[in-house]
């Protein structure tokens, strides 16, 4: 993915994310199949869309 270029991902649709050495892969719900990478890690990513996690 070009990182000078903003991306915005609708949460709602990510089926699954994982990691792929230093990139995270996200796949999407839907018959498409389509899946991007990003350069946050999915703990980022998480934390962007539904706030930092508690510490237990």
């Amino acid at each position: 993915m070009d990182s000078s270029r903003s991306t915005h991902i609708n949460i709602a649709l990510v089926g699954s994310m994982w990691r792929d050495g230093e990139r995270t892969v996200l796949a999407f719900v839907g018959g498409d199949g389509q899946r991007i990478e990003v350069a946050e890690t999915p703990e980022q990513i998480m934390a962007l869309h539904l706030g930092p996690l508690a510490k237990a």
